[in-house]
């Protein structure tokens, strides 16, 4: 890490510490401390030649038709996923990763495919967007892919929304049992999850070895 990363860390550090919601300084920080680990899930990517990396799909408005996912049934993936977007009123992540950090480009499209189906591994683990589900979707991604900035998540969010908010069932079963499932599952990063919208939730959770996870 040379000075000028350390500075926009620190940076991003402080503005989290005043505002929890900075999206922005949360990509920052995950993009300098867990960079080394994205590099080492490209090398391995790169060993089973993944059409992912050559076809570089992208989860928008151009490339999914999102009437004909709201015409799938409620328990197809695709019919969960485009419901789990609207219940919460979430957006699509389009944005491309930053150069300021990642000057690989394909480190930078791994990022960005992690953002973007970010969402759909929420569907698989039956998991909304308050704070506790976050920290127990960034505990599985601990077990999945072993990004720091989840570890991050996880040991702060953890004491935020864990124990502060007295979620004892999540902090003593919920929690672990979300990594173990992240370290049991089959690889999810690489996975072209446009091939299965049509396809029964269950089935897709079967496939890959999840399922819902006790978040009370």
């Amino acid at each position: 890490m040379n000075l000028r990363e350390l500075a926009l860390l620190t940076g991003a550090m402080a503005r989290l510490a005043r505002d929890s919601a900075r999206i922005d300084d949360l990509h920052i920080i995950a993009e300098i401390i867990s960079r080394r680990r994205y590099a080492a899930l490209l090398d391995a990517a790169l060993r089973e030649d993944s059409p992912l990396l050559r076809e570089r799909p992208e989860i928008d408005h151009e490339s999914v038709d999102f009437e004909a996912l709201r015409a799938l049934p409620a328990d197809s993936l695709g019919g969960a996923y485009v419901r789990h977007l609207e219940r919460h009123g979430l957006e699509l992540y389009l944005d491309p990763t930053s150069t300021r950090v990642i000057r690989d480009p394909d480190v930078g499209y791994l990022i960005h495919r992690y953002r973007q189906v970010h969402d759909i591994w929420h569907v698989l683990l039956d998991l909304g967007v308050a704070g506790h589900e976050e920290v127990l979707l960034h505990a599985f991604v601990l077990g999945q892919l072993g990004l720091p900035n989840s570890a991050l998540i996880v040991s702060l969010g953890g004491i935020k929304h864990l124990v502060l908010e007295g979620r004892w069932d999540a902090l003593r079963r919920g929690l672990i049992s979300a990594y173990r499932m992240g370290k049991r599952a089959s690889p999810l990063l690489l996975v072209r999850w446009e091939d299965h919208w049509a396809e029964p939730l269950d089935a897709v959770r079967a496939r890959y070895g999840v399922a819902p996870l006790i978040t009370a």
